[in-house]
Formats: C-alpha cells, structure tokens, sequence
C-alpha cells in the first residue's frame, strides 16, 4: 500500500468514526480523536476507566501524521504513518472491528420529482482480502474484489468503482430488492477460487527463490549437526527444533485473510461496470 492510499484510507477512517479533521497539509493531518477512535487507537485503558467511575467529561487525544517526511515543514511536528506501522496497524484493527460488514444501497443520481415508476437494485457482494506472501521475508498486498449476485460477474478493484458513490444504509424510496441467484455462500467460493486462480498464474520467482535459501539453511544445518550415530539425544532433538524453525521461516506460502466485506445494492446499470472479468 503506497503513501497516497494510506492517507486517503487514514482520511475516511477518520470521518467515519467522527474525528474532526483539525488542519491538513500537503503531507500531514492534524485530527481531534472520537472517544471510540482515542480507545481504539491509543493505549489508554487505565484514563478511561477513571473518567468513565468518576463521571468527568472525556478529552480525547489529538493526533498529527505525517505521510512525506523528506518535504514535511520542520515546525510542525507529526507521527510518521506508512502501512507496516504500529498505528496504522491500529487503524486497520478497529476498521476491520467495526466495519467487518456492511450493507448499504445506492442513493440514485437523478430521479425524475413526479414518477411512480420503482427500480431493482443490482447486487454485489464486495470483499477486501489482505494477500501475504510469506517466506523469510513478507510482502502483502490488499485486493478488493466483487461479484453480481445475479448473473456471477466478477470485477476487480471493486473499492475503486464504489468509493465515489454515495450510500446510504436504508432503502431508499422507489427502489426495491431482487432475491439473488447466487447464495452468499456460493458467491463467496467464487471469489476465493477466483483469487487463488489469480495467485496461481501470478510470477512464482520470489517462491523459487525463497526455497533455495531454504535448501541452503537446511545443508548448513547439516554440516553443523552430521548426521551420526554416537549423536546425543539433546543434540538430536536441538537438530529437530532447528530444522522445524528454519522450515516455518522460510518455506514460501500464500497467506489470505478477509479485512472486511459489504453487500451493496448498485443503483447504476450492470454495464457501466467497466472492465468486468466473467468467471461462471
């Protein structure tokens, strides 16, 4: 996740948890923490326990950030946010805590003021998955992907498509919902099989690689431990925990885990979905 990306995801999470964004620069923020965001973000338990026995009025914390360090003004001072962080790693935390699911519907862009006509609403179920691709050393990636419920389109970066949208979490009047095609279960397996599909054709250097230093370690295990039969026991077993170690650390793997996911009800036509991949 690049600089750009992190402040903007910094940005909405802040809006959507009711911190005022204070003053923003070209390269930091300055915010007045919620009270749910200050307990989220900040390791406070002890001040809020107290506040909340004895009845005084909270004072959340303020938090400077900083995104560009190298063109940052020195006079004013910020914490040093990029993904990988402790505190983004917060952030990203009480997000997923919070928003682990939604379900929202679009507000409609124009509606004529006198008609009785009613639409359909299109639905898609959006998942951000978090993609790790571990080994001795750890990339990770987000991929944001979303399938039509009734006809099994897939699109990828779907977050991009939505996020300009406006939402809203009733339905709105002269709008109504469709039972689904798919199953939520059924859509679900599309999109993890879609993705390990994706993963599968994705380049494999970084695996070949990984399992080489692999090898490596192990044959310099080897050589440091010979196999023999006089070894002691403790050595042995010291061989075995090593070997363990050494295979968890650098054994290449693919790991996935779900941040949050939605149901959105589109309001826009099924075509205006660009660059859409079909995968029933």
């Amino acid at each position: 996740m690049d600089q750009k990306k992190v402040r903007e995801f910094t940005e909405r999470y802040l809006k959507l948890n009711d911190c005022h964004i204070l003053e923003s620069g070209p390269t930091y923020l300055l915010t007045q923490l919620s009270i749910h965001a200050d307990k989220d973000l900040l390791n406070r338990p002890f001040y809020w326990m107290y506040v909340e026995r004895m009845n005084l009025p909270p004072q959340p914390v303020r938090l400077s950030f900083v995104f560009d360090p190298e063109n940052h003004p020195e006079e004013i001072r910020g914490e040093h946010l990029f993904y990988g962080t402790p505190r983004f790693a917060k952030i990203l935390q009480s997000a997923q805590k919070h928003g682990k699911f939604v379900r929202l519907y679009e507000e409609p862009r124009y509606e004529p003021a006198y008609t009785d006509l009613t639409k359909p609403y299109s639905p898609w179920l959006a998942v951000n998955y978090k993609v790790s691709y571990v080994c001795d050393q750890k990339r990770d990636r987000l991929c944001s992907l979303g399938i039509n419920l009734n006809d099994g389109t897939i699109r990828e970066g779907f977050y991009e498509v939505i996020k300009d949208r406006r939402w809203s979490n009733r339905l709105p009047a002269k709008r109504y919902t469709v039972e689904p095609r798919l199953q939520m279960v059924e859509a679900v397996g599309e999109l993890e099989y879609y993705l390990e599909e994706t993963i599968r054709c994705e380049d494999l250097t970084w695996a070949e690689e990984a399992e080489k230093r692999l090898q490596s370690e192990l044959e310099r295990l080897d050589v440091f431990y010979p196999d023999e039969p006089s070894m002691p026991d403790e050595i042995q077993k010291e061989k075995k925990r090593r070997r363990e170690e050494i295979v968890w650390q650098f054994h290449p793997r693919v790991e996935i885990s779900v941040i949050n996911a939605g149901l959105f009800y589109v309001d826009t036509p099924q075509q205006n979905l660009t660059n859409q991949k079909v995968w029933l």
